[in-house]
């Protein structure tokens, strides 16, 4: 008995789906893409990555004082979560603080040569305190990173009156790493201003740009974030990345 021939189409559809996988297959070395931490971050197993974040969410929400070890073994995991270092330290300096509430800004307090037009394209450039939380997180445009702007109350570093002038030129434009624990968002931010008009109550200050794409006020996050340096950030792709 004969069989019957292949049908035409059945052959037409299977060389279609070779060809798509050699092309798959050989755009894979055709140019090598810079690290992100959805590109090389270690496989951490769910329950483990979730006591991570749980961590990050305490320590943010309470403002708890870490230990040395406790600092540096939560730096690691979290390190080896995103798959590139981050610190609380970099050349024997800190931030004043790396856990606590991020403030909302105007642009013009974070980058005073803003372009009128730039601040009339960007919603929420001039906020107002009335201004509802939940409508952070509803902007569909990607803004810039170069937007991404975070200030920091340096005069509270304890020899900023002897040293403000060296620490100035060091700290501005510095690129941080800003994590959203509570909705596992993480922004590549740049500190642009070394003061915040209310540092009592807030630790941190963010460009408009930066608190909707952080969504640091979702009704989750209530404004808690954590900030650290990147020590190797050439390495690091620049924007928000879902951790």
């Amino acid at each position: 008995m004969i069989a019957a021939p292949a049908s035409t189409y059945s052959l037409n559809k299977l060389e279609k789906i070779l060809d798509k996988k050699r092309q798959e297959f050989s755009e894979q070395f055709d140019f090598k893409t810079p690290i992100t931490s959805s590109q090389t971050s270690v496989a951490v197993p769910k329950q483990e990555r979730d006591e991570i974040f749980a961590k990050l969410e305490t320590v943010a929400a309470t403002s708890a004082q870490l230990s040395e070890k406790e600092s540096l073994y939560l730096e690691q995991q979290v390190s080896d979560l995103l798959g590139f270092e981050i610190s609380s330290e970099l050349e024997g300096k800190k931030l004043t603080h790396t856990f606590g509430k991020i403030q909302a800004l105007d642009e013009f307090s974070l980058q005073p040569h803003t372009t009128t037009n730039r601040s009339q394209n960007v919603r929420g450039a001039h906020i107002q305190k009335s201004r509802p939380s939940l409508g952070w997180g509803t902007e569909d445009i990607v803004p810039d990173s170069n937007h991404f702007l975070l200030a920091n109350h340096l005069p509270f570093l304890q020899d900023w009156h002897q040293k403000y002038a060296h620490y100035k030129r060091w700290y501005k434009w510095k690129k941080l790493l800003l994590i959203n624990p509570f909705n596992r968002i993480s922004v590549v931010v740049e500190l642009a201003a070394a003061t915040l008009p209310n540092p009592m109550q807030y630790q941190f200050g963010g460009s408009p740009d930066l608190i909707r794409a952080s969504q640091a006020w979702s009704p989750q996050a209530q404004g808690l974030v954590c900030v650290f340096f990147i020590p190797d950030a050439a390495r690091v792709n620049p924007g928000v990345h879902k951790v």
